[in-house]
């Protein structure tokens, strides 16, 4: 019996929402001194975070179903990522090495595997919290025989509401952000690895940020990202042109947005 697909909910019709604040610049500023795309910014880290703590898993999601081969949606089944606890389902289909289906996943002969997951909830780091919904459709390839490393590619959409901020000054700032992102080429090591950290591999983030009557009116930001993994502890973040790091170290309930070099 086929299995139902996640849909995405067309993110450009979001998007639309913000136009009573497009008389500002929606180009954006080349500064994270602009709170907006700060904001933003962190929001991409926040959603690396989250993909680092799935992607050291065997697809995703911890709980027994992972090996139950296709199985139709269900639950994460607990902590989904290290931003903090989501809920949401995931439907996963196993392919060999020729492109045929199969019915179960088996750890030689599985090559591939397409892996659709939906998931939302409330998340918090340092100064910052929001309510995140984010829609992933991913192709993980290379695990035919014994693998060690796999390879990622895929694309999905978010919508961050109730998102807050304080800043230094003690002004909170809210927003509302909506976007869509592609993984290019990420390549991570296999589950059970000495490492989990990417090896190589992109991620592009194509966002839009609005605030309404906020202590400088109406405003809205888009903003261009670019995340490159390279193999070690770090990833380089540039937000339109603005770059910054990503610790993949940070704790749960941290913020892992750094200044570039910051030890």
């Amino acid at each position: 019996m086929k299995q139902r697909r996640i849909v995405m909910r067309g993110t450009l019709a979001l998007v639309a929402s913000f136009a009573v604040a497009a008389c500002d610049d929606s180009t954006g500023l080349d500064s994270f001194e602009d709170g907006l795309l700060l904001d933003m910014a962190i929001v991409a880290a926040d959603a690396t975070m989250e993909d680092l703590g799935t992607w050291s898993m065997p697809f995703g999601f911890a709980g027994p179903s992972l090996v139950e081969g296709r199985g139709g949606p269900g639950r994460p089944g607990g902590r989904h990522g290290v931003g903090g606890p989501l809920s949401g389902t995931r439907i996963k289909t196993f392919y060999d090495a020729v492109g045929v289906e199969q019915d179960s996943y088996d750890e030689l002969t599985t090559a591939s595997v397409h892996h659709e997951t939906e998931v939302s909830g409330d998340v918090e780091r340092d100064k910052w919290s929001a309510t995140i919904y984010r829609l992933r459709d991913m192709t993980i390839t290379g695990m035919e025989g014994e693998e060690a490393h796999r390879t990622r590619n895929g694309s999905g959409e978010e919508e961050i509401t109730r998102s807050r901020n304080l800043d230094e000054d003690g002004t909170v700032r809210t927003s509302h952000m909506s976007g869509s992102f592609t993984y290019a080429d990420v390549v991570v090591p296999a589950p059970g690895s000495a490492t989990r950290y990417p090896i190589s591999g992109t991620v592009t983030r194509s966002m839009t940020g609005s605030v309404v009557n906020g202590p400088n009116g109406d405003e809205t930001r888009s903003a261009e990202i670019t995340i490159t993994f390279d193999g070690d502890e770090t990833a380089t973040i540039v937000v339109n042109g603005e770059e910054r790091e990503i610790d993949l170290t940070t704790r749960e309930g941290r913020s892992p947005l750094r200044k570039r070099g910051r030890g």
